[in-house]
């Protein structure tokens, strides 16, 4: 039995209003529209159904289109219909089959995830070729396809594999929504160039979707933003935004070309995502024009630990190295009278009221500094692997001791801008051998955290 895509259940942080795929199922978890009951109910049904089961199939040359019901979807249905005149297999999830109906184009594929009784009315609401129907549909969806052409499919619920036996089969992930499955659909049936429309994951003038959607009356929703940028939308529809990031970033690696056509949130993540290859110093100028990246200053946290290993006076000149918002030097400063001198290679960082001298230098060069103690929290595990030593060695020479507090986990944030933070991700033993080269005094941690205090 295969399964296709990802997990995307994995336990995270809430920063701010931005949600991200690391918390995504804390932030925004999944909720059915049906009991377990029901639906193991409705799959023991479906599988005792003589119907052909979605397999894997070879990869070929074939362009997919799946076409949501984003409102931005108007704007772009000339050109998918000229796509699918062209050769283009589309699929249409839910009521964005009546809706290309209504413009004269007939899905290829209608698929479906929604397992309520109510959702029989995207089947009588229009027309497709073939029919992909979940498992975990309604029967009366079966009842109304029975003589149409119509392949099972297994979405990767929770108890599905106690009833699809040993038969050969596809579990189908990658995100909550039909249409996050449709893409890992597509993957199955073999294409690898796949154009996505109407995923907006948004609401476009108090509009949620290009068709009506009474069952969707009344939902919430929240502002979030991306690089400034502000939508509204509801909880599904940022989760989606969040869970396409994974999928994408897994399908690509298969060697699959994912296109997102219009506007929303979902697409001006996916904007960000194929942006090119940046510097590690624009990268942290980037992320430092996020409220939800500043709003965190692990610095700030790491003080009062700093202070009861390492002696600090106010004639203790202490660097702060990586000192991201300044607010971890500013309560140094503020605590002890210390002179406090911040270093960052990312000008930006710092917040505007922090009033302390501060350095623009790259810490993998020699920075020439001098002073007692030196002050690195949550700073190492941004650095590229092959440069931790040369870090390590250029903050050391300007201080006599340094505390460094270092993350052990991955990181949260870089999915704001489709970039991995935490580019040294190791167990406490590997960073303990970085300092082979100086003498440990103390050092403490979890699975979460390592703090390491280190002099000559």
């Amino acid at each position: 039995m295969k399964e296709v895509a990802l997990d995307t259940h994995a336990p995270g942080r809430v920063l701010d209003e931005q949600v991200l795929p690391s918390n995504i199922a804390k932030t925004i978890p999944v909720r059915s529209n049906l009991s377990d009951a029901d639906t193991l109910a409705n799959i023991r049904h479906a599988v005792s159904l003589d119907l052909p089961w979605l397999d894997e199939s070879p990869p070929h040359n074939g362009r997919a289109i799946i076409v949501a019901g984003g409102p931005s979807v108007h704007a772009y249905l000339n050109i998918i219909k000229g796509a699918q005149k062209s050769g283009a297999v589309v699929f249409a999830p839910n009521g964005a089959m009546g809706m290309l109906n209504d413009h004269d184009v007939t899905p290829d594929y209608f698929v479906m995830l929604d397992g309520r009784p109510g959702s029989v009315r995207f089947i009588n609401d229009g027309f497709a070729n073939k029919y992909l129907i979940a498992s975990q549909c309604d029967p009366s969806v079966f009842d109304d396809l029975e003589f149409e052409d119509v392949t099972l499919w297994h979405s990767n619920y929770e108890g599905v594999q106690e009833h699809t036996g040993n038969r050969p089969c596809v579990l189908v992930s990658g995100g909550c929504t039909v249409g996050l499955q449709a893409l890992s659909i597509a993957f199955a049936m073999g294409f690898r160039s796949i154009d996505l429309y109407g995923f907006d994951s948004s609401f476009s003038g108090g509009l949620g979707h290009a068709y009506p959607m009474p069952e969707n009356v009344g939902e919430a929703r929240f502002e979030y933003s991306v690089l400034g940028k502000r939508f509204i939308a509801a909880p599904w529809m940022m989760r989606q935004a969040m869970e396409f990031q994974i999928a994408a970033r897994q399908l690509a690696d298969e060697d699959c070309t994912i296109s997102v056509h219009g506007f929303g949130l979902l697409p001006e993540i996916a904007r960000h995502m194929s942006r090119p290859a940046m510097t590690e110093k624009a990268k942290y100028e980037l992320m430092w024009g996020f409220d939800a990246y500043r709003n965190v200053s692990p610095g700030e946290h790491a003080v009062e630990q700093f202070l009861s290993v390492v002696s600090v006076t106010d004639k203790t000149r202490v660097i702060d190295f990586g000192c991201g918002t300044g607010r971890g030097g500013r309560k140094i400063h503020a605590i002890t009278g210390a002179d406090v001198l911040l270093v960052d290679f990312a000008s930006n960082a710092l917040d505007g009221d922090v009033e302390l001298p501060f350095k623009a230098l790259d810490m993998s060069e020699t920075m020439g500094l001098s002073g007692e103690v030196g002050f690195c929290a949550d700073v190492l595990e941004h650095i590229p692997t092959d440069s931790v030593p040369a870090v390590i060695k250029n903050i050391m020479a300007c201080v006599r001791e340094a505390y460094f507090q270092i993350s052990l986990t991955n990181d949260n944030c870089g999915a704001l801008i489709g970039h991995t933070l935490h580019m040294s991700v190791f167990p406490a033993e590997w960073w303990l051998s970085q300092f082979g080269n100086y003498k440990v005094k103390w050092f403490t941690g979890d699975e979460q955290t390592l703090a390491v205090h280190v002099s000559y």
